[in-house]
């Protein structure tokens, strides 16, 4: 968009992006855009089957805590978190699984408890909000989740290997999505599947190449991946200019925008792996939590620290 306005073939006004007169000429040569996806699934999934657990998870997230920007959290929206875990349930990743959950701010330990089919859910989480706030839901509503503080540049804290399903939505610094990752091959026993959110706001094909070999290299094969499956909204997080101000993406812009955003821009693909040996983490310990471990050159959405 920077190279389309610094061109002159897009200009900027009152909030709105439109074509130039030579924006509009260059324009004429190009077929129209037909959308093609369906309107009425998320990702060709739907979740007619769970409606009773999505009407408790809705009544489970009601006064849930709003992102803190210095753990880089942004939740998705309701739909989508079951949209997810339809996915699951298709694959057979979520009837008497043992599963792990690394960061929870989407309170998908909620949604999955909400269904009765696991036959355990234990969550890591660094932001002690979250962790009291699922602790408390899950003893109101009898959900026997286990629910721990933990911070990833840590040392794994739990028995390896002792998991079936690991999820995650790591930060997309290749540090942290290096850590993130291990900490799923050292939770996940032979045959046990990993699912993480990976975007191409934050992250190039080059960095995608470096996860692909990290995932072989720790014994994973990738199975499925659901482009763009999870959005995340301005609207529901709260994201306002403190958020933009502290991303590299208001900065290469230079602009003013009306907030909060009035389409869901950051969304993520959801993949799926699973451990063709008994998994070999690349880093096991701690890890230095600097910033490193959340930023890098493609982190654009990522607010830097104040």
């Amino acid at each position: 968009m920077r190279g389309l306005l610094d061109s002159g073939l897009v200009r900027y006004n009152d909030g709105k992006f439109s074509l130039t007169p030579l924006g509009e000429e260059k324009a004429q040569g190009l077929p129209s855009r037909k959308d093609v996806r369906c309107p009425h699934c998320h990702g060709g999934y739907v979740f007619d089957v769970f409606q009773d657990a999505f009407s408790l998870y809705h009544e489970l997230v009601q006064g849930r805590p709003l992102p803190n920007l210095d753990f880089d959290q942004g939740f998705m929206t309701e739909e989508d978190v079951f949209a997810r875990v339809a996915f699951l349930y298709e694959r057979g990743d979520l009837e008497g699984q043992d599963i792990l959950i690394l960061g929870d701010d989407d309170l998908f330990s909620l949604a999955l408890a909400s269904t009765r089919l696991p036959r355990s859910i234990t969550v890591l989480e660094v932001d002690e909000r979250i962790v009291k706030f699922i602790a408390k839901r899950s003893e109101e509503y009898h959900l026997g989740i286990q629910v721990l503080e933990y911070n990833a540049a840590h040392a794994y804290p739990l028995k390896e290997h002792n998991f079936s399903v690991f999820v995650t939505d790591p930060v997309e610094s290749e540090k942290g999505l290096r850590v993130t990752l291990s900490r799923g091959a050292q939770a996940l026993q032979k045959g046990g599947v990993l699912y993480f959110g990976l975007t191409t706001i934050e992250s190039s094909w080059h960095k995608w190449h470096k996860v692909e070999r990290m995932l072989l290299d720790m014994g994973f094969v990738i199975t499925d991946i659901l482009r763009r499956f999870s959005a995340y909204p301005d609207s529901d997080n709260h994201f306002g200019e403190e958020f933009y101000d502290r991303t590299m993406m208001r900065r290469l812009m230079d602009m003013d925008f009306p907030l909060p955003a009035d389409a869901d821009w950051f969304r993520s693909s959801f993949i799926r792996c699973e451990a063709v040996e008994e998994p070999k983490p690349l880093v096991v310990g701690d890890v230095a939590f600097d910033l490193d471990f959340y930023l890098d050159d493609e982190t654009m959405a990522t607010p830097r620290f104040r």
